[in-house]
C-alpha cells in the first residue's frame, strides 16, 4: 500500500477521527479530496472490508477522481472493487435495481433522460384532461423535480404548497406521469433517489441477524459512509444518507460558504443543521488554503463574513500575501470589456498561459460584450460550461426569423423555425418540402407558397399556408421598426413565448434575459452605426459566430460564476460588480437569496490563485435596459489594505461616452461604499454616484420596488435626470412600463 502524503494537523484529525459522526468544514482550496481519500485508505488499512464502505459525491468526474486516488493509495488491497463509490444517482440506481421488484419494476428498468421525460409528461398532461399549451410539459416536469427533491410522491404533492388551481392540476398530472413511467418499466432521475428512500423507510421484515430481510441487510451493510460536497444536498439526498448510515459512522465533507445551488433544490440547511441532527458530532475545520494568496483570501473572507448563521471558519495560507487585488472602475459595459481584453492581451504578451486566465460574470447575457471585446483583439476564448452568445438556441431562433425578414429563401433559417414554436409541421412534411425544392431547383420558401407537387395532405397544407401568412405579415409589421425593437416583435407575432417558457422558471428567465440582451445589442449597433439596417447587423452577427480559433489552440475561459465552482486559475477577472447585476436584482429584497449571492461571490474570488481583478461599471446596458447602478455592496466589505490603489489606470475610461462633468468632491457623512478603492485618476473622471431623489438620499438600483399612488407597486428598470427632474422608468403589473417623476413615488 502506498504511503500517505503528509497531512496538516486539521487534515490528519479528520482522517483519524473515529467513533462519532464527523463534519469536516472544508474551505475553498483546503484539500478536502485529499482528506476523503486518505480517510477511506486509512479505514482499509485498519482492516475494514471494502464492501462495508460507501463514498458518495455529486459528479461522475469527482467519483472517478476519488476512485483513482483511493486505488493509488491502496494498491494490493483485495476486493477493492466491492467498495461503493459513486454519485447519489448512481448509488440510488444500484439500490433500485437490486430491489426493483418492491416497486413492480424489472431489474432492467430504463432510466429516462430529459427528452424522454418531456414526451411522457406531454402525454400525461393530456391523459389528465388538460391542454399542454396551458400546462407546459417542461413546467410540469419542473414541479415534479421539486417534489421528488423533497421525497414527495403524487399523493403528497399538496405539501409543495402550490396555489390553486395549479395545485389540483399538478396532483392529477403527477399521478398520470408516474403511471406512464410504471407502464413503460421506466424511472426518471428523481425516482433514483425518492424510491430508495421510500424503500429504506418501510418497516423491516424482521428475522434473525443471519437471515435478515434484504432491505434490512442494506440498512446494516455499511460501517462507514463518507459524503462529499454535503452543502449541495437536497432533502431527499440528505435523507438517503441518513438511512444508509443508520448503523455506520457518518463523515460529511462540505463548505456552507460554497452552497450556491439553492435554485436547483440544494438546501444549505442540511449542512447547517448537521451538528443538531447527529448527536456527539465532531467538527473539524480545514482552513489552510493551498490555492490562493493572502490578499485574495482576505477579500473572500471579508465578503462571506457578512452572512449570518454560518458554521464559521477563516482561511489562511503560507504562500504569502501576494499581489493585491485590483479594483477597476469602468464607464460602461463596453469599456469594461475593452479593459478586460486589453489587460489580458498585455498579460499574454508577458507570457501568461491562456488556460490560466478566466473571466467571470453573473449571468449568461453578460458574455456577449465580453466575447466581442476579446474577439476584437483576436484573443482565443471559449465559453466554459455553455455556448457562445450567438450560438444559444433562442438567439439562433430569433436571428433566423430576422434573416427571413430580409431573405426568406434562406433554407437553413427557414427550416430551423418552421416548427418553432410548434405548429404541427412534422419531420415528414419538412422532408417532403425539401425534396420538392430540390426537384424544382428552388428554395423551400417557394415551395411553401406553391406546395402543389410536394405530396402534402390537407392538414399539412393548411399549416404551411398559415406559416407563409405569418412570415409575410411579420415582414410587413417590421417595416419602419427600429432594430432594437425587432426581437420583441418577432417573439410577439410568432408566439415564441411558448418556447421561452418551456422549462423551469430559471431556464425561462435566462432565455428571456438573453433575448433582451440581443435587443440591447441591436439597439447599440443602431446607435453606433447611424443609418445601419437589419442586413448590416445580421452580417456582424454572422461574422461573430464564424470567427473561431482552432479547437486545439489554448483559450481564455469565459464563464458564469456558477460554472466556475470546482475550478481554479492563476488570473481571474470578476466583472459586473454592481447592485442589481451582482448581487442579482432578484435577490436584493430576499435575505436568503442575498446570502446565496454572497456565497457565490466568495466562490468567485477563491477561484483565483495569484491575481484577481474586480471590475464594475458606472453605467450598464443589460437586457436592453440602461441603468446607472451603485457599486456592488460586496465591494464595501473588501479590506482596503488588500486592494491595489496604485495599479495602472483602467483602460476602460479611455474613449468613454460623453458624460457630464464630475461633481466636485464634497464633504459628506460616511456612505456605504466610502472604502471602495479605485484605480488612480478614476474619481476625477467618473461620476459614480447614481442620481437620487432630491433630499431623500435613497440609493436606486434596478429591480428596486417602488410605490406609486395610482399604479401601485412597480419594479425599477432605470432612471434619468437629477433632483426634482429625476424620472423613474417603472414596470407595473397590469399597466406595463411607465416613466414617472420620482417625486411622485416612494420606496416600497
Amino acid at each position: 500500500m502506498r504511503d500517505f502524503v503528509q497531512l496538516n494537523p486539521a487534515q490528519a484529525e479528520a482522517v483519524a477521527h473515529r467513533g462519532t459522526p464527523l463534519l469536516v468544514l472544508a474551505g475553498a482550496g483546503t484539500g478536502k479530496t485529499r482528506v476523503i481519500t486518505h480517510r477511506v485508505a486509512a479505514l482499509l488499512r485498519e482492516g475494514v472490508p471494502p464492501w462495508r464502505i460507501l463514498a458518495v459525491t455529486f459528479t461522475n468526474r469527482a467519483a472517478r477522481e476519488m476512485q483513482g486516488r483511493i486505488a493509488a493509495l491502496c494498491a494490493g488491497v483485495p476486493d477493492l472493487h466491492e467498495m461503493w463509490v459513486g454519485t447519489f444517482h448512481a448509488i440510488g440506481a444500484r439500490i433500485l435495481r437490486r430491489h426493483a421488484d418492491r416497486f413492480g419494476l424489472s431489474p432492467s428498468f430504463t432510466i429516462y433522460d430529459r427528452d424522454d421525460q418531456l414526451q411522457v409528461m406531454r402525454r400525461a398532461v393530456r391523459e389528465a384532461g388538460h391542454d399542454p399549451r396551458h400546462y407546459g410539459p417542461a413546467h410540469m416536469l419542473g414541479l415534479v423535480d421539486r417534489a421528488k427533491q423533497r421525497g414527495l410522491g403524487p399523493d403528497e404533492a399538496g405539501r409543495l404548497g402550490l396555489p390553486d388551481p395549479i395545485a389540483g392540476v399538478f396532483h392529477e398530472v403527477y399521478a398520470a406521469y408516474q403511471a406512464r413511467l410504471a407502464a413503460a418499466q421506466a424511472v426518471d432521475f428523481g425516482d433514483l433517489l425518492r424510491l430508495p428512500v421510500d424503500l429504506l423507510q418501510r418497516p423491516s421484515g424482521g428475522g434473525q441477524l443471519g437471515d435478515l430481510d434484504p432491505v434490512e441487510r442494506l440498512r446494516r451493510r455499511f460501517l462507514h459512509v463518507v459524503v462529499d460536497e454535503y452543502q449541495d444536498t437536497n432533502p431527499v439526498q440528505a435523507r438517503l444518507v441518513a438511512l444508509l448510515a443508520g448503523h455506520a459512522e457518518l463523515c460529511v465533507v462540505g463548505d456552507d460558504d460554497q452552497a450556491i445551488y439553492g435554485w436547483r433544490g440544494a438546501d444549505v440547511a442540511q449542512i447547517l443543521s448537521f451538528p443538531r441532527a447527529f448527536p456527539n458530532v465532531r467538527t473539524v475545520r480545514l482552513e489552510q488554503n493551498y490555492r490562493s494568496t493572502g490578499h485574495i483570501l482576505a477579500c473572500a473572507d471579508a465578503i462571506i463574513a457578512r452572512n449570518r448563521g454560518r458554521l464559521g471558519k477563516t482561511l489562511y495560507c503560507e504562500a504569502g500575501e501576494g499581489a493585491k487585488v485590483r479594483l477597476v472602475a469602468c464607464a460602461d459595459e463596453r469599456d469594461e470589456a475593452r479593459f478586460v481584453a486589453r489587460d489580458i492581451q498585455a498579460r499574454l504578451a508577458e507570457g501568461a498561459d491562456p488556460l490560466e486566465i478566466a473571466v467571470f460574470y453573473r449571468t449568461h447575457a453578460q458574455s456577449r460584450v465580453l466575447e466581442q471585446g476579446l474577439r476584437t483583439l483576436r484573443i482565443p476564448a471559449r465559453i466554459y460550461g455553455g455556448v457562445s452568445f450567438f450560438a444559444r438556441a433562442e438567439i439562433k431562433d430569433v436571428v433566423a426569423y430576422l434573416v427571413l425578414l430580409v431573405q426568406p429563401h434562406s433554407d437553413a433559417h427557414l427550416v430551423r423555425v418552421l416548427n418553432r414554436p410548434r405548429r404541427g409541421i412534422g419531420k415528414t412534411t419538412v422532408e417532403r418540402l425539401s425534396a420538392e425544392a430540390t426537384r424544382r431547383g428552388t428554395s423551400v420558401w417557394d415551395v411553401l407558397r406553391e406546395p402543389d407537387g410536394a405530396g402534402l395532405g390537407a392538414a399539412a397544407r393548411r399549416k404551411v399556408g398559415a406559416f407563409v401568412q405569418l412570415l409575410e405579415a411579420l415582414a410587413e409589421d417590421a417595416r419602419g421598426v427600429s432594430l432594437g425593437d425587432l426581437p420583441a416583435l418577432v417573439v410577439e407575432r410568432t408566439g415564441y413565448d411558448a418556447v421561452l417558457d418551456d422549462g423551469t422558471e430559471e431556464e425561462a428567465a435566462a432565455r428571456r434575459e438573453n433575448l433582451l440582451e440581443l435587443a440591447g445589442a441591436m439597439h447599440a449597433f443602431e446607435q453606433e452605426h447611424p443609418g445601419a439596417d437589419l442586413p448590416a447587423f445580421l452580417e456582424q452577427a454572422s461574422l461573430a459566430t464564424s470567427e473561431q480559433t482552432p479547437d486545439d489552440a489554448p483559450k481564455v475561459s469565459l464563464m458564469t460564476v456558477h460554472a466556475a465552482k470546482g475550478l481554479e486559475f492563476e488570473r481571474v477577472y470578476l466583472t459586473g460588480l454592481e447592485e442589481g447585476v451582482f448581487p442579482h436584482a432578484r435577490s436584493l429584497d430576499e435575505p436568503t437569496a442575498l446570502e446565496e449571492e454572497r456565497r457565490l461571490a466568495y466562490v468567485a474570488l477563491t477561484r483565483a490563485k495569484r491575481h484577481l481583478v474586480l471590475s464594475f461599471a458606472a453605467e450598464r446596458n443589460l437586457y436592453n435596459r440602461y441603468a446607472t447602478n451603485p457599486p456592488s455592496r460586496f465591494l464595501r466589505d473588501l479590506p482596503p489594505r488588500s486592494l491595489d490603489p496604485d495599479g495602472p489606470r483602467a483602460e476602460a475610461v479611455v474613449g468613454r461616452r460623453s458624460r457630464p462633468a464630475a461633481r466636485p468632491v464634497r464633504s459628506e457623512p460616511a456612505r456605504w461604499d466610502e472604502d471602495v478603492v479605485l484605480d488612480p485618476g478614476v474619481e476625477a473622471d467618473l461620476d459614480l454616484d447614481p442620481p437620487v431623489p432630491d433630499g431623500e438620499g435613497v440609493p436606486l438600483y434596478v429591480g428596486m420596488a417602488v410605490d406609486h399612488p395610482t399604479f401601485g407597486r412597480g419594479e425599477l428598470l432605470g432612471w434619468s435626470g437629477v433632483g426634482a427632474d429625476l424620472k423613474l422608468r417603472l414596470r407595473f403589473v397590469g399597466t406595463g412600463t411607465k416613466t414617472i417623476l420620482a417625486r411622485y413615488c416612494r420606496p416600497a
